[in-house]
């Protein structure tokens, strides 16, 4: 593909060659003296179209014989309009909240393409590094130049390094002042790939596409204003439970003390719990309502849950109590169990429920006409229908395991979540709830940030590429928080997508004597949207002027 937003010298001993109205540079591969027909045969090449006498736009096979850094190539001029301010709005938050020292400290002179990087996905909404060059040079930018997707696909494998992450994780948290007395949720997700070059790839419990192997990847998330803190990748063979250890390593490490942790069920063991204990850390987690450890303590809470109005909880739409005990025989402490019951929710889980046993018996009545089915194939029916064989092992007939069904919805609409503090049932709740903000974070690397495929082919740059989305991940969250604070009645206004794309507008204009300008003040709508993070048309100006 020729790529037009690039203008380089055309190199030297290469040949052109006229196709129509267009002239394309040739690169000579090699070349081999043939002795019998006395001429030499050469193996070209095509790397770009001529745009006059001395200069080309170059296509993707030219970066694979001519480095961008290597003298070959011009600096890549930018479009004579650029869109300024949403960029304006992010360096400021960088800068706000101290990212841009960190990254100008940890990652020197590769700084300003990180930085261009974390506005690119923000405001393009994508990690995909191959648009990025079109994107750039519509932008201003940190970078002097438009740096190509060879460029970024170096940064990402030998330019940031597993060094320089732990500096900038360390650091970052170092500058966060809430260290004790907060809740911190922490939650994983997990995404497939396909390319040999990632070594953490393996297959493990996965969410969706089980047939294919999987990365995992989590985040500590600050509970009160949805910061991340940190993350971790790990191989998609480990599950969340055996995970946790490292995550409370890298906490006590980072300095957080005397905090509270909020968990999904997949973190519940007497391990995990044991080792919070020995730490000092507290915690709010989940646990199976069909877990044998509060098994008791579910079957007494039922009734009075399903009878008792006292119990109810408006502010959640649930009925919660509260109890205290042991966990397990030997546990040493006195844990609070909290049980729930959401009448609405059972009802609706009850009636799917009822209806996959109905859609099971019809299945089981066609595999008993096909007498052909046996008992090693029938495994996954054996929980709700009791089974007959004849003598030689084929399914005959079935009858439903009635006492087994209902068990089974007796215990539908309950949860069950357990503290290490003292707390009610109806702040437990609020507590836990609350903790959405680390799935939020997921929803937007997938949805907002396109981060739902690594298109990486090596474990380096995997680890690369998701730093840098972590870091936007902080920004990001920064813009949405604060645009949330003053949206007042104006929600659809002031949703991220929505600002980006009115702040898009304003553009600066190159005049005649070389020097940007933008064309005309700003909206009421857009000094709204800037006024949260003190920018204003004194501000954009001060930066326009400084563009070359």
């Amino acid at each position: 593909m020729i790529r037009t937003d690039l203008k380089v010298n055309r190199p030297n001993k290469t040949k052109i060659c006229r196709q129509g109205k267009h002239h394309y540079v040739y690169h000579t591969v090699s070349s081999v003296y043939r002795k019998e027909k006395q001429y030499v045969v050469e193996d070209r090449v095509c790397i770009g179209k001529m745009i006059d006498a001395e200069y080309m736009h170059p296509n993707d096979n030219y970066f694979q014989y001519y480095s961008p850094d290597g003298g070959e190539e011009n600096e890549t001029e930018f479009s004579d309009a650029l869109q300024i301010a949403t960029v304006v709005l992010l360096m400021k938050i960088m800068e706000d909240l101290g990212v841009g020292e960190l990254l100008d400290d940890i990652h020197g002179h590769d700084a300003n393409l990180i930085k261009d990087l974390v506005c690119y996905m923000i405001i393009q909404q994508s990690c995909v590094m191959q648009h990025y060059p079109e994107y750039a040079f519509r932008h201003i930018g940190f970078c002097e130049k438009v740096c190509d997707d060879t460029r970024i696909s170096e940064l990402f494998k030998k330019g940031i390094g597993l060094g320089k992450i732990e500096e900038f994780l360390f650091r970052w948290n170092q500058k966060q002042t809430e260290k004790t007395g907060i809740y911190i949720s922490y939650d994983s997700t997990n995404m497939n790939t396909v390319a040999e070059g990632i070594e953490m790839a393996e297959f493990g419990h996965a969410k969706e596409d089980e047939g294919f192997p999987q990365v995992n990847l989590s985040y500590a998330v600050r509970q009160s204003d949805a910061q991340p803190l940190f993350y971790e990748m790990y191989p998609g063979s480990i599950i969340d439970n055996s995970q946790c250890f490292y995550m409370v390593e890298r906490a006590k490490e980072y300095g957080y003390r005397d905090v509270g942790f909020i968990l999904d069920r997949g973190y519940f063991s007497s391990g995990n719990i044991k080792y919070f204990d020995a730490n000092g850390y507290g915690f709010v987690m989940m646990i199976k309502a069909d877990s044998k450890i509060i098994e008791e303590h579910l079957r007494r809470a039922m009734l009075p849950l399903r009878m008792n109005n006292e119990y109810y909880i408006p502010e959640h739409g649930v009925y919660g109590l509260t109890v205290g005990g042991k966990l397990w025989e030997a546990d040493e402490k006195k844990r609070y169990i909290h049980i729930f019951y959401d009448n609405i929710r059972g009802n609706e889980e009850r009636n799917r429920f009822l209806d996959q046993i109905e859609c099971k018996e019809k299945a089981l009545e066609k595999k008993v006409d096909e007498k052909l089915r046996k008992e090693e194939e029938l495994l996954s029916y054996k929980q709700y229908f009791k089974l007959k064989f004849d003598d030689h092992g084929y399914l005959k007939g079935f009858v439903r395991n009635q006492s087994k069904i209902t068990e089974r919805t007796d215990m539908l609409g309950f949860f069950v979540l357990v503290t290490s503090e003292k707390m009610s049932a109806e702040e437990a709740l609020s507590i836990y709830r609350d903790r959405d903000s680390t799935e939020k974070i997921f929803c937007s690397l997938k949805a907002s940030l396109e981060y739902d495929t690594y298109r990486v082919h090596s474990q380096q740059s995997l680890e690369g590429k998701t730093h840098v989305v972590f870091i936007s991940s902080i920004v990001r969250n920064y813009l949405y928080r604060k645009l949330k604070e003053c949206r007042g009645k104006d929600k659809k206004g002031f949703t991220v997508p929505a600002a980006i794309s009115e702040l898009e507008k304003v553009i600066a204009i190159k005049g005649g004597n070389g020097k940007y300008l933008r064309r005309y003040g700003l909206t009421s709508r857009q000094k709204k949207l800037l006024a949260p993070f003190d920018i204003d048309d004194k501000y954009l100006n001060k930066i326009i002027q400084q563009l070359k």
